[in-house]
């Protein structure tokens, strides 16, 4: 395996790990949503005060690593909120 190919891989198990962590700590919260939301708005300020020179590329590729755990923390808050009123 070449070095290139390795690094994908690692990145890949890495971006695999955190999002099943971000989501994993989202649904133990009062509201994943905004939990998730709040991570990814450090994440972004991050990328921006290190004053990168594809920081537009870098916001795209914190977007799209979001994209799921968003969507898991909105559909928890939505499936949470349902039980409460039925209760």
């Amino acid at each position: 395996m070449s070095e290139i190919n390795e690094i994908s891989a690692r990145l890949t198990v890495l971006e695999t790990v955190v999002k099943q962590l971000i989501t994993h700590m989202a649904v133990r919260d009062d509201d994943p949503a905004l939990w998730v939301q709040t991570r990814k708005t450090l994440a972004m300020s991050v990328i921006g005060a290190e004053g990168a020179r594809h920081a537009a590329e870098l916001h795209g590729a914190t977007d799209a690593f979001f994209d799921q755990p968003e969507a898991v923390a909105r559909d928890y808050s939505m499936h949470h909120r349902q039980e409460r009123h039925a209760s």
